[in-house]
């Protein structure tokens, strides 16, 4: 059987750190003059492929060139104040769940790769930056990843024509579960635009859509943490397979459609026979009673967040600091399974100046698919340093953050992750009496 191949060059996964973690996308800030209209080569590379997707080429898409040197200015230059805001806000979540080191915060990740960056494409001003030394840009003098990469912003540019990105974005379920998902629409379908072009890859019955050969090409993870790695990589390789898989079932139309219905979860991403149902996570949040949570950490404490992990987040937390991507090299199988039957959750994070505590419920189909999750949790903790206090277990962690965890009641699963262990037994307090 011929197998399918999705390429993803090391500039498409590190174009989407931005993106990632917050709900905006390359692109933020207001345009700087009037960029050159496409050349020859360039418009007839963007007419191919648009025809591979099926749609007809943007007529307003236009390019700019940026020395390497400057990306990094450039490319964070274009970041909204608010955006940029979010970002340099946004850690304490992450931090809890150990993507990213005590005291970091997102706009470090994104100031961290955004070196890496070869091209990104932006919507406000419907632009295509391009890396390069040179004053213009040449198709048939670019190595292939250039080119795959080149292909692969375009492909935003016909997605952002036909299906206004922006309006779409706003669509989307406003969690961090619901982001990752509308992002796998928009980076899986870019990636399954760029293998029909380069021809790896058909849409026909008897085109060879076996199992996918998923390739990080020229990505350095040991530049990247693992945790931020693999949600940089979700939207390109799982999101892939699944608009592969909906395009290969029902056909282009299907993907054009979830951009007006946007996916509301992972799970959909992650089992793409969801996609195009009616079927919609549990809403779960009314078993984290906040006012019972705040009563109980005591004087100072306010909510600061709330949303939906899901199920990618969830197993990718668990997975912590391990190397691999399980939903595509195969690894980590007992972790990957904790994640099945995931039906819904939620959470809440409080804060007391620098004190944090993050609430986490989740529910399952059944008590087994439960029992699973909690077994992995616990295989996951095995390292700290743990003491059993009454119905619950605490473990300190190496970062020093300490997770509170009890056995399941049924298919709903309970945890914590707070600053010390006080406040963790003071929200694990409401949880245990129900």
């Amino acid at each position: 059987m011929d197998r399918t191949v999705l390429t993803a060059p090391r500039s498409l996964l590190i174009t989407l750190t931005l993106l990632a973690l917050v709900f905006t996308a390359c692109g933020g800030g207001e345009a700087s003059g009037e960029p050159p209209s496409l050349s020859g080569p360039i418009r007839e590379m963007l007419e191919e492929v648009a025809a591979a997707r099926g749609l007809e080429a943007p007529t307003n898409l236009r390019m700019e060139v940026v020395a390497p040197e400057d990306i990094v200015e450039v490319y964070t230059g274009r970041v909204a104040d608010e955006d940029r805001e979010t970002l340099q806000e946004g850690g304490a979540l992450y931090q809890l769940l150990g993507y990213i080191e005590p005291g970091e915060n997102l706009w470090d990740v994104t100031l961290s790769t955004a070196e890496l960056i070869t091209g990104f494409y932006s919507f406000r001003d419907k632009t295509l930056w391009v890396v390069t030394d040179k004053d213009s840009v040449d198709p048939d003098s670019l190595s292939e990843g250039e080119r795959s990469t080149l292909a692969h912003e375009m492909a935003h540019a016909i997605q952002d024509y036909h299906f206004d990105l922006l309006a779409g974005g706003r669509r989307i379920a406003r969690t961090h579960d619901g982001g990752l998902a509308w992002r796998s629409v928009v980076e899986g379908d870019a990636m399954l635009t760029t293998s029909l072009w380069q021809g790896h890859v058909s849409l026909r019955p008897a085109g060879g859509l076996g199992g996918p050969v998923l390739l990080l090409a020229n990505l350095n993870q040991e530049q990247i943490d693992s945790q931020i790695l693999r949600v940089i990589s979700f939207p390109y390789l799982s999101g892939a397979i699944a608009m592969r898989d909906l395009a290969f079932r029902e056909g282009p139309e299907a993907l054009n459609a979830l951009y007006a219905i946007p996916p509301p979860s992972t799970a959909h991403i992650l089992h793409p026979h969801l996609l195009g149902t009616d079927w919609l996570p549990e809403s779960v949040s009314h078993l984290l009673p906040a006012a019972a949570i705040g009563g109980s950490l005591g004087p100072g404490w306010t909510e600061a967040e709330s949303g939906v992990l899901g199920e990618f987040h969830l197993v990718n937390y668990l997975l912590g600091d391990t190397v691999g991507y399980p939903w595509a090299d195969g690894s980590h199988p007992q972790t990957l399974a904790a994640g099945e039957g995931w039906q819904g959750d939620a959470y809440r994070l409080f804060e007391n100046g620098e004190e944090l505590v993050l609430v986490v419920v989740v529910r399952f189909d059944t008590s087994v698919d439960a029992r699973q999750f909690d077994a992995a949790h616990r295989s996951a903790l095995a390292r700290g340093a743990s003491v059993v206090e009454g119905p619950y277990m605490l473990v300190t962690r190496d970062d020093e953050f300490v997770v509170g965890r009890f056995d399941p009641g049924g298919r709903t699963v309970f945890f914590v992750i707070g600053t010390s262990a006080e406040v963790v037994r003071a929200a694990l307090e409401p949880l245990v009496r129900g």
